[in-house]
């Protein structure tokens, strides 16, 4: 799953716009009757799906959940990531964009050492679940499943970030996009995605400034 080879990755639509920490009444107006909810015990992000999506096995070490729609080799992947990779942020690690950059040279080159090229279609600068956020969408090939898309959505804070990875056979992306869409007005990010970081150490204070 590609999001964990920046962090456990391949094994992860209009503009959506939710407060961090939305109110009662707002989460009232994107229920869906019927629909299941999932929370993510490690990062602590949650999102309702349609009941008639079947839920899969957790992904590796608990950073989320593969969920599978009633579309023939269609599949919708939620995880949570960290970011400590190093970059240009103010605290020493990637940015929004660092990251996308990253993200898609990893994808380039893994379908490329299967022979199969990808399409890159324009990003998308998006929200997800009021943190900024990238939407990275491109097309191939597969020699059983014929043409095929993807979508990449994830948001990026100083410590966290969370990711959905949607893949659907072409011809069945706007039936799916539009599911996924109204499942990403329900996602809720589950803690601070710029909290100080627990793998971060604390520095310790220098004897001419004491704390």
């Amino acid at each position: 799953m590609i999001w964990t080879s920046l962090v456990l990755i391949l094994g992860m639509v209009a503009n959506v716009t939710i407060s961090p920490h939305p109110s009662v009444a707002a989460m009232a107006e994107h229920e869906e009757p019927g629909w299941k909810l999932y929370t993510n015990a490690r990062f602590g992000f949650s999102v309702r799906y349609p009941d008639d999506w079947r839920l899969g096995n957790p992904l590796p070490d608990g950073v989320g959940v593969m969920l599978y729609p009633p579309i023939e080799q269609s599949l919708v992947a939620l995880s949570g990531h960290m970011n400590v990779v190093s970059g240009t942020s103010q605290d020493g690690r990637q940015t929004l964009n660092e990251f996308a950059d990253a993200h898609r040279r990893i994808i380039t080159e893994l379908y490329g050492k299967k022979a199969i090229v990808v399409k890159w279609r324009p990003d998308q600068d998006r929200t997800l679940a009021g943190f900024p956020a990238r939407s990275m969408t491109f097309t191939y090939t597969d020699g059983k499943q014929g043409d095929v898309v993807e979508h990449h959505i994830f948001s990026l804070g100083r410590n966290e970030g969370r990711g959905v990875r949607v893949k659907v056979p072409l011809t069945a992306e706007e039936r799916l996009m539009s599911a996924v869409k109204r499942m990403l007005d329900t996602f809720q990010p589950g803690r601070d995605q710029n909290a100080v970081s627990p793998l971060i150490p604390k520095s310790e204070p220098s004897p001419a400034n004491p704390r």
